[in-house]
């Protein structure tokens, strides 16, 4: 596991960089000062996971986390802070995990048990013997729901939280965003966004959005609308035929 560890306070860095020595195992492990500095190493090197502080001078990690997550296989960004107070921004980035300093071993290490479970459940699955099931169990409160795959609108991660839109509402999904694109993606659906999979043939209007990417707008009763970062574009403009 190939770790980098961002903060402007060198004792902190090396408090975390010891921290992970002891309950991480086996990982090569990077320090940055800064913003800048972690996009040029994440630039010519591949990562599993960023520890990355906010207040940082120059760069904030939530500017740079904007940043981090258009990479091609982008590693999973991780924030540690003195604050409790970005915990919504943060997620709203599809943050992996959110860490209020100071930082316990324990608590760092279900952070990398949980990244550990997420990277095994990337392998693909083995098929099933009668095929690929047409339908998923969904939670809807303390009922399961089983739903046709071609009703869900689209699957987004909030955090920890992964969620499946059908016509009238959020479902819970039963794991990870990574579980749902192996399942989903041999049924069509396509990778957007980094905290999205949609379903192509719910897509009723694309909208131009900033810098060059777009909305896509689903035939939900709400009419959701779901982003494409940039680098998802290619993909995107095939399936839709743009």
């Amino acid at each position: 596991m190939r770790v980098l560890v961002v903060d402007d306070e060198p004792l902190v860095r090396s408090e975390l960089v010891y921290a992970l020595g002891k309950v991480a195992g086996e990982v090569q492990v990077t320090e940055a000062p800064d913003a800048v500095e972690a996009l040029r190493e994440l630039a010519g090197a591949a990562y599993d996971i960023v520890f990355l502080d906010i207040n940082l001078p120059g760069l904030s990690g939530l500017e740079a986390t904007k940043i981090i997550n258009a990479l091609p296989n982008a590693p999973q960004v991780v924030f540690v802070t003195a604050h409790d107070t970005h915990a919504v921004d943060a997620f709203e980035l599809a943050a992996f995990d959110y860490v209020v300093k100071p930082v316990s071993q324990e608590r760092l290490a279900r952070t990398l048990d949980r990244l550990r479970a997420l990277r095994e459940s990337t392998a693909p699955p083995a098929a099933p013997p009668n095929g690929n099931p047409s339908r998923v169990a969904l939670e809807d409160g303390e009922r399961t729901r089983l739903v046709k795959i071609a009703e869900i609108r689209y699957v987004q991660a909030n955090g920890h939280v992964v969620t499946a839109r059908v016509f009238d509402g959020d479902l819970r999904w039963k794991g990870a965003l990574a579980e749902a694109a192996a399942r989903l993606e041999p049924s069509g659906f396509l990778r957007v966004h980094r905290a999205y999979l949609v379903n192509p043939e719910r897509v009723v209007e694309v909208e131009p959005f900033f810098g060059g990417t777009y909305l896509l707008r689903v035939d939900d009763k709400a009419r959701s609308e779901v982003p494409v970062s940039r680098n998802y574009l290619p993909a995107v403009r095939k399936a839709l035929g743009l």
